[in-house]
Protein backbone atom coordinates (compact mmCIF):
# COMPACT_ATOMS: atom_id res chain seq x y z
CA UNK A 1 0.00 0.00 0.00
CA UNK A 2 1.35 3.29 -1.02
CA UNK A 3 2.09 5.91 2.16
CA UNK A 4 0.68 9.31 0.97
CA UNK A 5 4.13 10.98 0.12
CA UNK A 6 4.32 9.09 -2.26
CA UNK A 7 0.60 8.94 -3.59
CA UNK A 8 1.30 13.15 -3.70
CA UNK A 9 4.60 12.38 -5.64
CA UNK A 10 3.43 10.09 -8.44
CA UNK A 11 0.19 12.38 -9.11
CA UNK A 12 2.52 15.43 -9.05
CA UNK A 13 4.78 13.31 -11.56
CA UNK A 14 1.57 12.58 -13.66
CA UNK A 15 0.10 15.91 -13.74
CA UNK A 16 3.14 17.34 -14.74
CA UNK A 17 3.53 14.89 -17.70
CA UNK A 18 -0.11 15.78 -18.94
CA UNK A 19 0.71 19.47 -19.05
CA UNK A 20 4.05 18.92 -21.01
CA UNK A 21 2.04 16.50 -23.33
CA UNK A 22 -1.08 18.56 -23.65
CA UNK A 23 0.63 21.57 -24.50
CA UNK A 24 3.04 20.09 -26.87
CA UNK A 25 -0.18 17.84 -28.54
CA UNK A 26 -2.61 21.01 -28.87
CA UNK A 27 -0.10 22.83 -31.32
CA UNK A 28 0.77 19.32 -32.89
CA UNK A 29 -2.54 17.88 -33.59
CA UNK A 30 -4.36 21.51 -33.50
CA UNK A 31 -4.16 21.61 -37.40
CA UNK A 32 -6.35 18.16 -37.61
CA UNK A 33 -8.67 18.76 -40.38
CA UNK A 34 -11.54 16.89 -38.52
CA UNK A 35 -11.44 18.04 -34.78
CA UNK A 36 -8.56 20.05 -34.70
CA UNK A 37 -10.09 23.30 -33.23
CA UNK A 38 -11.89 20.59 -30.44
CA UNK A 39 -8.00 19.23 -29.83
CA UNK A 40 -6.27 22.72 -29.00
CA UNK A 41 -9.49 24.16 -27.35
CA UNK A 42 -9.89 20.93 -24.56
CA UNK A 43 -5.86 20.19 -24.53
CA UNK A 44 -4.67 23.82 -24.17
CA UNK A 45 -7.83 23.93 -20.88
CA UNK A 46 -6.67 20.96 -19.84
CA UNK A 47 -2.89 22.00 -19.80
CA UNK A 48 -3.83 25.33 -18.15
CA UNK A 49 -6.10 23.48 -15.49
CA UNK A 50 -3.44 21.12 -14.50
CA UNK A 51 -0.89 24.06 -14.06
CA UNK A 52 -3.61 25.45 -11.97
CA UNK A 53 -3.77 21.96 -9.85
CA UNK A 54 -0.10 21.63 -9.25
CA UNK A 55 -0.77 24.84 -7.45
CA UNK A 56 -2.77 23.59 -5.14
CA UNK A 57 -0.55 20.22 -4.41
CA UNK A 58 1.99 23.04 -3.59
CA UNK A 59 -0.36 24.61 -0.74
CA UNK A 60 -1.37 21.04 0.16
CA UNK A 61 1.84 19.56 0.56
CA UNK A 62 4.85 20.13 2.18
CA UNK A 63 6.79 19.02 -0.80
CA UNK A 64 7.36 21.90 -3.74
CA UNK A 65 5.77 20.81 -7.31
CA UNK A 66 8.52 22.38 -8.58
CA UNK A 67 7.50 22.10 -12.20
CA UNK A 68 9.88 21.51 -15.19
CA UNK A 69 8.97 20.92 -18.61
CA UNK A 70 10.07 17.77 -19.78
CA UNK A 71 10.56 16.66 -23.13
CA UNK A 72 8.08 13.43 -23.91
CA UNK A 73 7.92 11.61 -27.34
CA UNK A 74 4.97 12.68 -28.92
CA UNK A 75 2.52 10.51 -30.20
CA UNK A 76 2.45 9.85 -34.43
CA UNK A 77 -1.40 10.58 -34.39
CA UNK A 78 -4.23 12.17 -32.70
CA UNK A 79 -5.88 9.12 -31.99
CA UNK A 80 -2.72 7.25 -30.35
CA UNK A 81 -2.69 10.94 -27.61
CA UNK A 82 -6.21 10.27 -27.20
CA UNK A 83 -5.48 6.75 -26.19
CA UNK A 84 -2.58 7.27 -23.99
CA UNK A 85 -4.47 10.06 -22.33
CA UNK A 86 -7.66 8.20 -21.50
CA UNK A 87 -5.70 5.65 -19.97
CA UNK A 88 -3.32 8.35 -18.12
CA UNK A 89 -6.64 9.64 -17.17
CA UNK A 90 -7.77 6.30 -15.43
CA UNK A 91 -4.49 5.36 -14.05
CA UNK A 92 -4.97 9.12 -12.04
CA UNK A 93 -8.67 8.63 -11.16
CA UNK A 94 -7.63 5.39 -9.26
CA UNK A 95 -4.53 7.25 -7.90
CA UNK A 96 -6.51 10.08 -6.45
CA UNK A 97 -9.28 7.58 -5.05
CA UNK A 98 -6.31 5.71 -3.31
CA UNK A 99 -5.50 9.43 -1.53
CA UNK A 100 -8.56 10.06 -0.50
CA UNK A 101 -8.62 6.60 1.51
CA UNK A 102 -6.08 8.12 3.57
CA UNK A 103 -6.49 12.11 3.64
CA UNK A 104 -7.76 12.87 7.05
CA UNK A 105 -8.53 16.19 5.95
CA UNK A 106 -12.14 17.26 5.12
CA UNK A 107 -11.30 20.18 3.04
CA UNK A 108 -8.13 18.45 1.12
CA UNK A 109 -10.47 15.19 0.85
CA UNK A 110 -13.17 17.61 -0.70
CA UNK A 111 -10.45 18.66 -2.92
CA UNK A 112 -9.50 15.63 -3.81
CA UNK A 113 -13.27 14.73 -4.41
CA UNK A 114 -13.17 17.53 -6.65
CA UNK A 115 -10.64 16.43 -8.74
CA UNK A 116 -11.75 12.55 -9.15
CA UNK A 117 -14.98 14.18 -10.36
CA UNK A 118 -13.28 16.54 -12.91
CA UNK A 119 -11.45 13.76 -13.97
CA UNK A 120 -13.86 11.35 -15.04
CA UNK A 121 -15.19 14.41 -17.14
CA UNK A 122 -12.25 14.28 -18.80
CA UNK A 123 -12.62 10.78 -19.61
CA UNK A 124 -15.54 11.47 -21.07
CA UNK A 125 -14.61 13.99 -22.78
CA UNK A 126 -11.34 12.86 -24.04
CA UNK A 127 -13.87 9.21 -25.41
CA UNK A 128 -15.92 11.53 -27.05
CA UNK A 129 -13.45 13.06 -28.83
CA UNK A 130 -12.21 9.65 -30.14
CA UNK A 131 -15.83 8.43 -31.05
CA UNK A 132 -16.11 12.08 -33.18
CA UNK A 133 -12.72 11.23 -34.91
CA UNK A 134 -13.43 8.04 -35.62
CA UNK A 135 -16.38 8.85 -37.69
CA UNK A 136 -15.73 9.55 -41.14
CA UNK A 137 -15.75 12.71 -43.09
CA UNK A 138 -18.79 13.46 -44.46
Amino acid sequence: RMKIKELMRDLITEEISDICSYSAEAELFGGDLRQGERIRELFTGLADEKRARLKDFDRISRERTGFRQRRLETPRSIEAALRAHVSRTEKSVALYSSLLKLIRNPEYQEAFRNIIVREREVLADLRELQARIKRPIK
